[in-house]
């Protein structure tokens, strides 16, 4: 089993993933799987604009870099990766909605946000962030949960770091067939079997996921059979929680 290089633990930062890229432009060869984890960080986000919040010691807060053996022709297989390596070490009961959240059935467990860097050839490196609650607090919104409510789920964060970043470890050979792992993040996929309200293009619509194509668009199935194809933008998930 692969080594793990020694991973950078701090109190509180800015976030994880500004720290690993400072470190990463100190030092260019930069090894592989070097990690940032915090206890909070104040300027967490997610995709865009949107804000990581935290409660600090209540969530895994963590960055890794990765350097690929051989370069990756598309930016989604990266995604793709990452959700089979987390669904083998997190609980059955978690799930990935496209294009990046954690989800326990309609609640959010977490997130993450993905940095590719491209060379002539394809994607040398990536940096992969994490956030994943761990433990509920009173200031958690409705819409999310924590590992605190599954039922045998340890809460530390350290227990998860390592079972993260030894899953992350081994060779990744799922790139040797991009059509075995296309298939199977498509088993992981949240909303395979429900129906759900999305907005796409402004207009409400009840779907369900069919899948998602090569390049990351997302594939809705309406009732009558007829399929939507969408990016971030333009498809979104109507969330019955209504907090901002």
């Amino acid at each position: 089993m692969a080594l793990i290089p020694p991973i950078y633990w701090l109190d509180t930062v800015d976030s994880t993933q500004l720290e690993l890229k400072r470190k990463l432009k100190e030092s260019p060869g930069l090894e592989h799987l070097t990690s940032v984890s915090a206890r909070t960080q104040h300027k967490g986000r997610g995709r865009g604009v949107s804000k990581w919040h935290d409660v600090p010691g209540n969530s895994v807060l963590l960055s890794v870099f990765l350097r690929w053996e051989r370069p990756i022709s598309e930016s989604f297989d990266v995604n793709r990766w990452v959700c089979g390596r987390l669904s083998s070490v997190f609980p059955s009961s978690v799930s990935f909605k496209w294009p990046n959240d954690l989800m326990v059935g309609d609640k959010k467990l977490g997130g993450m946000l993905i940095e590719n860097h491209w060379g002539a050839s394809g994607i040398k490196t990536s940096i992969v962030g994490l956030g994943i609650n761990l433990k509920s607090s009173p200031e958690d919104l409705q819409r999310s949960i924590a590992m605190d409510q599954l039922q045998t789920v340890s809460t530390n964060a350290g227990h998860w770091v390592e079972k993260i970043l030894m899953a992350f470890a081994s060779t990744p050979s799922e790139f040797n067939n991009p059509m075995v792992l296309r298939s199977s993040y498509e088993q992981l996929l949240w909303g395979r079997d429900q129906w759900r309200e999305y907005q796409v293009d402004a207009q409400c619509v009840e779907a369900k996921v069919k899948g998602v194509s090569i390049e990351g668009r997302l594939i809705l199935e309406q009732k009558n059979g007829a399929q939507i194809s969408g990016d971030v933008d333009a498809i979104k998930w109507v969330n019955p929680y209504s907090e901002d």
